[in-house]
């Protein structure tokens, strides 16, 4: 008998090259289409920071979120049936109103001027 080319160590594993429409992969996400670049966040935190130490304000928070949701929303134009990450893209709504009610609460001038900045509301 011959023996076969493969040794009993190197078995070969199916590779799934079909993509379903709609559904993320982990290239997707290796390659940042959903999320947000260093550089864009970086972008984003030098536009709303308070001072040259601030990445957690309220405003970059805010900020950071909206970019997120424009990133979800340009995925959706194409994967309308991605309803996994929609649900996501909603929790982000969820969490930005409710980073926004906080800031309208402690200092409506902030709150103001950051919704201005974003294109949010009238």
């Amino acid at each position: 008998m011959e023996s076969s080319s493969t040794s009993s160590t190197e078995i070969a594993k199916p590779v799934n090259t079909k993509k379903h429409a709609g559904a993320l992969t982990a290239e997707d996400v290796a390659t940042g289409t959903l999320n947000l670049s260093g550089t864009d966040t970086s972008e984003v935190i030098k536009k709303f920071q308070r001072n040259s130490q601030d990445v957690g304000s309220p405003e970059v928070q805010i900020a950071l979120l909206t970019r997120r949701l424009e990133v979800l929303t340009k995925h959706f134009s194409t994967n309308p049936k991605d309803h996994h990450s929609r649900k996501g893209m909603m929790d982000i709504i969820s969490q930005r109103k409710r980073m926004l009610s906080y800031l309208r609460r402690e200092d409506v001038a902030r709150y103001r001027n950051t919704i201005s900045a974003l294109g949010l509301r009238k």
